[in-house]
C-alpha cells in the first residue's frame, strides 16, 4: 500500500529508532506528578489569542480534570486558502517550548504536549502543558 499519492517504494529509509532516548524522555517527564503546570489560561491564553489573528476566533477554553487545557477555535472568515492542519500547527507553535508533539487525533482535534525536559535551556525545572485545539 502507497503511503502518499506519488510513492512509488513503499517503503521507507530506515525505522525511527534514532529518535527512541528524546521521545522516551518526553514520556518520563510527562509521567512525574506535577510535570503539568497550573494555570493555562494565564501561561498559554494570552499568546493563543494573538496568534489567532484576525484569522480565528478563540470561542472557548476549559482546564479538564486531566490537566488537558482544551482550546476551540473556528475562523473568523470564509475558509477560501484555509489548510486545518498546517493553521492548527501555526496555533499551537505560538506556544511551542522546547519540545513539541502534535498530532491529529481525529478530524478538526489536534492534542499537542509542549514543555521543557531536564536539561533543556534555558535551566528551568521540567514541566509542561496538554493541549486540545479544537477547530470548528
Amino acid at each position: 500500500m502507497r503511503r502518499w499519492d506519488i510513492d512509488e517504494r513503499q517503503t521507507g529509509i530506515a525505522n525511527g529508532s534514532a529518535m527512541d532516548p528524546q521521545v522516551q524522555l518526553l514520556m518520563d517527564c510527562m509521567r512525574r506528578d506535577g510535570w503539568v503546570t497550573e494555570e493555562p489560561e494565564v501561561h498559554l491564553l494570552p499568546h493563543l489569542r494573538r496568534a489567532c489573528g484576525s484569522e480565528w476566533l478563540l470561542t472557548s477554553q476549559r482546564l479538564l480534570q486531566d490537566g488537558v487545557y482544551e482550546v476551540t477555535v473556528s475562523l473568523a472568515g470564509d475558509r477560501e486558502g484555509v489548510d486545518v492542519h498546517r493553521d492548527a500547527i501555526r496555533l499551537l507553535s505560538s506556544i511551542a517550548e522546547t519540545v513539541f508533539f502534535v498530532r491529529q487525533s481525529e478530524p478538526g482535534v489536534f492534542d499537542c504536549v509542549t514543555g521543557v525536559l531536564d536539561g533543556d535551556p534555558p535551566g528551568f525545572k521540567s514541566h509542561g502543558h496538554l493541549i486540545r485545539l479544537i477547530v470548528r
